[in-house]
């Protein structure tokens, strides 16, 4: 299994503006250091939470190494039974499918659909002309993943856990000592986010 970020978001969830604001800052030295960390906190929030929050292109591929035959294995691999292969997308939420190639062939949009199963979103491939049920080439998956394209649209708590984090690490910038960046107001802020995930 192999995931590459395609495509970057083209917006951030806090601006240079609102977090020069919150720190208090009326000069324009560590712009380019705050704009660094606006991006590398939203990116180490996604990392936590398991989700996109801004909008960005994800390309999934997955071959033979990492799909199961048996439909009650409970993995968050891809699944063949019967023809139909499920594969579930590490990155959510799913804004939509860009395109799937199997074979080196981008498939038609008729012959799969997304469907939710437990709390992954999964692309459901129908290949029933497959002649066994082993998958032994890559099947590329490139898709749309995010809660939105727009800053304004992005609920608060993550807009406030972003600039508490960026305060963190803006005034821990010269400490070398290992405390721990994510506090426990961060960690209420993202618990609702979370994918059962455990900090």
């Amino acid at each position: 299994m192999k995931l590459i970020l395609i495509e970057q978001p083209t917006d951030e969830i806090i601006s240079l503006e609102e977090t020069k604001n919150y720190l208090r800052i009326d000069h324009d030295f560590d712009d380019d250091l705050l704009k660094m960390l606006i991006k590398s906190t939203r990116a180490a929030m996604e990392t936590i939470i398991q989700k996109s929050i801004m909008a960005q292109t994800w390309e999934y591929t997955i071959d033979h190494r990492s799909v199961s035959n048996s439909r009650y294995e409970k993995r968050d691999i891809a699944n063949v039974s019967f023809g139909v292969i499920t594969i579930p997308l590490p990155k959510s939420p799913v804004v939509d499918v860009l395109s799937i190639k199997m074979k080196g062939e981008t498939l038609e949009t008729t012959t799969y659909y997304l469907e939710k199963i437990g709390n992954k979103c999964c692309v459901i491939l129908n290949c029933k002309s497959l002649a066994s049920k082993k998958i032994n080439y890559p099947i590329v998956i490139r898709y749309k993943a995010g809660i939105s394209d727009k800053a304004e649209n992005i609920p608060y708590q993550l807009k406030l856990a972003n600039l508490m984090l960026v305060a963190n690490a803006y005034q821990e910038r010269y400490s070398y000592s290992q405390n721990n960046v994510i506090s426990q107001s961060v960690k209420e802020l993202l618990m609702p986010f979370l994918n059962l995930r455990i900090f």
